[in-house]
Parts: structure tokens; sequence; C-alpha cells
């Protein structure tokens, strides 16, 4: 399969905003008590994509927000 990612784009264009909008993600808040409350997260993820460049891999912002789910507090 071809990485039309990955190839280079003869247009010449920046874009300054690609990505995924309104992520409904679940988190979880420890508040001043240090008790926990489950709710969802609508989440923004965007880059920017240079004119070299055809596309963004948009699944890698999805595991990049995997890899830093942790439990948020008032505190971080």
């Amino acid at each position: 399969m071809i990485d039309t990612q990955n190839q280079r784009d003869d247009r010449n264009i920046d874009i300054d905003k690609v990505g995924i909008k309104d992520i409904r993600y679940p988190i979880t808040v420890r508040d001043k008590e240090v008790k926990t409350q489950q709710t969802v997260a609508l989440i923004n993820m965007y880059v920017n994509l240079p004119r070299d460049y055809k596309g963004t891999h948009m699944s890698r912002l999805v595991e990049i927000l995997n890899e830093h789910n942790r439990m948020i507090s008032i505190h971080n």
C-alpha cells in the first residue's frame, strides 16, 4: 500500500491546522478531597502540515492521547 501522507506535495502550500476535532475521551479527575470523578473530555488535536507533505497520520494523534492517559488533579 502506498503511504500517501509521506509523499512529497508539489502544490507548495503550508496548512496551519489539520487534525481531529471533538474526540470524546473518558477521563478521571481527582478533586481537592482526593475523591475521583469519571467524566468525558471533549478534545481537539491538531498539527501543522508543512508544504512538502500530502497528509498526516491522524491515528497517531489518538495514540499519543492514549499514551498520556492518566488521572487529572488540581495539582497537575
